[in-house]
């Protein structure tokens, strides 16, 4: 009989054991590095922590360090020597979990790309070149760690946008979020001039939407939340404590690399979705860092060829333009007044419509017959909108009547009391032209007898004086049937409430009922 094979020892008794003497135990390092290779997710997952735990405790102790200078091999201390055996494994490890997070098993992959991360994080605040870093009064930071994960997340034949999104809570710390910016720079100018794929596109896009650079000057660039700790308790020679430089954001540096990924990205061809996420993140993050941002007006003018919801798009970012940069744009309120159809109503980007055309329709200096045009345009398609947006459109012309005290004319207008001797012209596409100045609000009064209640009282507004601070759109945005319902429901009613015109004698005995001579009970 052969003999049995000794018992496979746990991932637990090997880290207590390697912790007892790490000198000693150090071949466990190379035992725990060889099930990486297995097939069994849960042994590949065990070894991941292993290692994670094992190389931890070796920075942490900095029994990793290297001498600053190289000396033959010859005049190495044994020290020295494990010391250069300990930083070969680690490399070995690094490369190895960089493999990993291409598995077959999705929590491989995702448990590999954390405990680059940690690592890269134990590495900078324990570096294996401590003194010298501190000498030279750099923030030390394990780039080259960062930029062979980047390169390795964003390629062109893999989709690693699940291990991508895993990374926005540590992007939200200046110093990784700094050197990730140089490192996707450094992506960008090695595919110059190669093939560009989509999945290429969309890993360096879902890097670039989790980024946000704080302005020069604000206040989140002096006290930043950071990956690494700002003292690491490094002893110097003389026995002092060596605190590391702390980190202050390059803003120079950053807005360099920015521009670069963004050039580069604008010539790359878009699909649909990341044309529509580029028309949204570029106005809220980036365009203040750009050393040009009026070259994107070409980017966003194109918007309006690619459908009424990315037009929307395509304007927010003309209107920062217009207001920051001067950009003259005669024709902005003409491409907005069009997208006011019955459609914007049913469309998914409603409550982003909304809340932006809130914020376009805001400002003081705006001709009175503009807000009269977009006021009248809002009053027609309240008959024929959704009943879940009646209170919104209510609010929203509320709030114009109270930036505009011009348009109060628009409420009680005797020669304009319906349809039949309304003067506007709901097909005259320039606000100017459209007569809106001449009507008056029939059709909000036409709302006060809507059957329910809720609407009705909001509509009665026109009949009171206006309140002196606007209401809130932001509640009624998203406003579904459910909640009309739910609404509804807590209404307390009269007892004895009428439900039919005659007192039935049976199923269908009605006087002018013609159902029973058609139908009866089986």
């Amino acid at each position: 009989m052969a003999p049995e094979k000794p018992a496979r020892r746990t991932m637990k008794a090997l880290i207590k054991e390697y912790k007892a003497d790490r000198v000693k135990n150090a071949n466990i390092i190379v035992d725990v590095m060889q099930r990486l290779e297995s097939n069994e997710s849960g042994t590949v997952t065990s070894a991941i922590t292993g290692l994670h735990q094992i190389f931890t405790l070796v920075l942490n102790k900095e029994d990793i360090q290297l001498p600053q200078e190289k000396m033959a091999e010859s005049l190495q201390s044994a020290s020295e020597k494990f010391s250069v055996w300990l930083r070969e494994k680690y490399n070995e490890t690094l490369t190895n979990l960089r493999k990993l997070l291409s598995h077959e098993d999705k929590g491989v992959q995702e448990l590999a790309l954390c405990c680059l991360v940690k690592l890269m994080q134990s590495e900078g605040c324990h570096p294996i070149q401590r003194i010298s870093a501190i000498k030279d009064g750099v923030y030390y930071f394990p780039k080259q760690q960062l930029e062979k994960l980047i390169s390795v997340l964003v390629v062109d034949d893999v989709d690693n946008q699940h291990l991508i999104s895993l990374l926005s809570e540590y992007l939200q710390c200046q110093d990784f979020m700094f050197f990730t910016l140089l490192s996707l720079s450094q992506v960008v100018k090695k595919q110059k001039g190669k093939n560009i794929t989509e999945t290429f596109i969309a890993n360096l896009f879902l890097f670039l939407e989790q980024i946000d650079l704080p302005e020069e000057g604000t206040k989140s660039l002096l006290s930043p939340k950071l990956l690494l700790c700002p003292d690491t308790g490094e002893k110097s020679p003389d026995g002092e404590d060596a605190a590391s430089p702390a980190f202050v954001l390059p803003y120079a540096a950053a807005r360099r690399a920015l521009n670069t990924v963004w050039q580069e990205m604008m010539t790359y061809p878009l699909t649909p979705d990341l044309y529509t996420r580029s028309l949204i993140l570029l106005p809220e993050k980036v365009m203040m860092h750009l050393n040009d941002p009026l070259c994107l007006t070409g980017f966003f003018m194109e918007a309006y060829n690619l459908g009424e919801g990315i037009v929307l798009y395509g304007l927010q970012g003309i209107v920062v333009m217009c207001k920051k940069r001067n950009l003259k744009y005669p024709d902005f309120y003409t491409k907005l007044y069009a997208l006011l159809e019955p459609t914007v109503f049913h469309a998914r980007y409603r409550p982003r419509f909304f809340m932006l055309l809130d914020r376009f329709l805001s400002s003081s200096h705006l001709p009175e017959y503009v807000m009269a045009a977009f006021t009248k345009r809002l009053s027609r398609l309240s008959l024929v909108a959704p009943t879940q947006c009646l209170a919104l459109l209510i609010k929203f012309i509320a709030n114009l009547l109270i930036r505009c005290q011009g348009l109060h004319k628009l409420l009680h207008n005797p020669t304009s009391t319906n349809l039949d001797n309304d003067p506007y012209d709901p097909n005259e596409k320039e606000p100017s032209k459209c007569r809106a100045n001449e009507s008056s609000l029939w059709e909000v009064a036409t709302l006060q007898n809507h059957a329910l209640p809720y609407v009705a009282k909001a509509a009665g507004f026109i009949n009171r004086n206006l309140p002196m601070v606007e209401y809130d759109i932001s509640e009624y945005v998203e406003n579904t049937y459910d909640e009309i319902f739910e609404r509804n429901c807590k209404l307390m009613v009269r007892d004895n409430v009428p439900t039919t015109f005659h007192k039935p004698q049976g199923l269908f005995a009605y006087n002018d009922d013609h159902m029973s001579s058609n139908w009866s009970l089986v």
